[in-house]
């Protein structure tokens, strides 16, 4: 399955992925709360996945 890991080490409920073809946004009150914090490495390659698909949506 293609997408960014996520593991229970970094802090996930259980192993995961995380699917950039498939995100959107909602309000902050639909939050019940927070499962995890991406750390450093993995915010960049989830901006890099993201903008590689705008990227793709644009052209």
């Amino acid at each position: 399955m293609k997408g960014i890991p996520l593991t229970k080490k970094e802090g996930a409920i259980k192993d995961s992925i995380i699917k950039t073809n498939c995100i959107f946004t909602i309000t902050e009150k639909a939050v019940g709360k927070k499962l995890f914090k991406l750390n450093k490495e993995k915010k960049k390659l989830l901006y890099a996945h993201l903008n590689k698909k705008l990227e793709n949506f644009k052209n």
